[in-house]
């Protein structure tokens, strides 16, 4: 296919993933077309029919938002943003509702968790786009509620590139949904405190680990479902708590949930710190999955769907030059290939002198 029969796409923007032959994401959805993406296209020898429909569609969503928001006459929201939005304000007086009643009975109401919180996991997960969930988020009150949908969102999603099966996938979206119920037995001033919590806190703090597990064990529910509860902060060199298990002791869906756990706390602003950048983060799990202290397959399937769904987003590397993520590396997911210019590009698993600062978007 020659080049120039792709030109027609320059300044188009994509309704959804372009992959290659192989499965390898090229280019991302709502990227706007540019040269460099056009001989991308060409390279890979992606039949134009794949571009076609998927610009097409893009023309008709942008077209349909146009509509909405002049229907609603003062938003720059698309409908289908401000339904999940108002979804996601439901679904957090949902998560305070079932925390008021585990204070008050002791018993962990599963049934309005599947009911109420599910639903709204499933199909956020099924169109997981990280900045997109924390877009629908950021306007939740309390933290503890954006920090419990995010990982449900996240491992839920997680666990489908997984593979787990039907069944799997249903308990490890309703343990992402309440493995933290344990904080709620513990004092208020403790879990808000605007500061790093002193060695005696930080021991008063690990407990609800235990009594998670004992709140779900004592509800009627799959024993998994309340071991991710007791385990999401083991590690699997041993290193974490409250048991200090290690590899296959841990269940896999406990360490499902620890990765999203750990991405979700490190990303967000906290009482006592502000949200760590994006490939800080990715750099400190990459380093933990190094360090045997996350279990490499599943670390490296998150690292990896994390990276990917940055493709095409523009970045800014530590030595202040401006570039654009072109394609990802499997064996050094924070050291991605980078377009400088059009004709001009950096691999940085090829160096150790320069890396990615900041996602701009």
């Amino acid at each position: 296919m020659s080049l120039e029969a792709y030109d027609i796409f320059i300044g188009k923007k994509l309704s959804s993933n372009i992959y290659s032959m192989d499965g390898i994401l090229l280019i991302a959805k709502d990227t706007v077309l540019l040269q460099n993406h056009i001989d991308k296209l060409a390279n890979f020898r992606i039949k134009l029919r794949v571009v076609e429909e998927a610009v097409e569609d893009a023309v008709e969503e942008e077209e349909k938002a146009a509509q909405g928001q002049a229907a609603q006459g003062q938003t720059g929201l698309r409908p289908s943003s401000i339904e999940s939005r108002q979804k996601a304000k439901v679904t957090e007086k949902h998560l305070e509702e079932i925390d008021r009643l585990v204070r008050a009975n002791g018993i962990v109401p599963i049934d309005d968790v599947e009911e109420k919180i599910l639903p709204f996991i499933k199909d956020t997960a099924k169109r997981f786009n990280l900045f997109q969930v924390f877009s629908e988020l950021k306007e939740q009150e309390d933290y503890r509620y954006k920090q419990s949908i995010g990982v449900a969102v996240i491992a839920t999603s997680l666990g489908k590139r997984l593979g787990l099966d039907d069944e799997e996938m249903e308990l490890l979206a309703i343990a992402a949904c309440v493995y933290d119920i344990g904080l709620v037995r513990l004092p208020s001033s403790l879990i808000t405190k605007p500061g790093r919590l002193d060695k005696h806190e930080f021991e008063i703090m690990k407990q609800h680990t235990v009594l998670g597990y004992e709140l779900l064990a004592n509800s009627d529910v799959d024993p998994r479902i309340a071991l991710v509860a007791l385990q999401h902060h083991e590690r699997e060199d041993g290193s974490g708590y409250p048991h200090g298990i290690k590899g296959e002791q841990i269940d896999r869906l406990s360490k499902i949930v620890t990765l999203a756990d750990i991405y979700m706390a490190m990303i967000s602003d906290r009482p006592h710190r502000p949200a760590v950048s994006f490939f800080e983060v990715i750099s400190s799990i990459h380093e933990g999955i190094i360090h045997k202290r996350f279990d490499s397959i599943i670390g490296m399937t998150f690292l990896d769907s994390l990276l990917a769904s940055q493709v095409g987003c523009e970045v800014s590397l530590s030595d202040g030059r401006m570039g654009r993520i072109v394609l990802t590396n499997a064996n050094y997911p924070t050291r991605p290939l980078i377009a400088l210019t059009q004709n001009e590009f950096i691999d940085l698993s090829k160096t150790s002198h320069l890396h990615i600062r900041d996602v701009i978007g």
